[in-house]
């Protein structure tokens, strides 16, 4: 995954955070939180270090729509 690609939030990711949704597992809701509006991949990265399959979980959200790649 390319360190500067552009993540945000999709509508269907708002709903999850906003309306409490619970389809999602904690470490993936906890990365959508830390998406927000935008963030780089790099710095998502160096916000959760020790997440080791921080690049398959973005790409799980990716897939089912909760995030964007701007």
């Amino acid at each position: 995954m390319e360190m500067t690609m552009q993540l945000s939030r999709t509508v269907k990711g708002q709903e999850e955070i906003f309306n409490m949704g619970h389809t999602l597992r904690p470490r993936h809701r906890q990365i959508l939180f830390s998406v927000g509006n935008g963030i780089s991949f790099a710095d998502l990265r160096s916000k959760m270090p020790n997440c080791t399959d921080l690049e398959t979980l973005v790409s799980e959200l990716l897939q089912h729509g909760f995030i964007q790649s701007l």
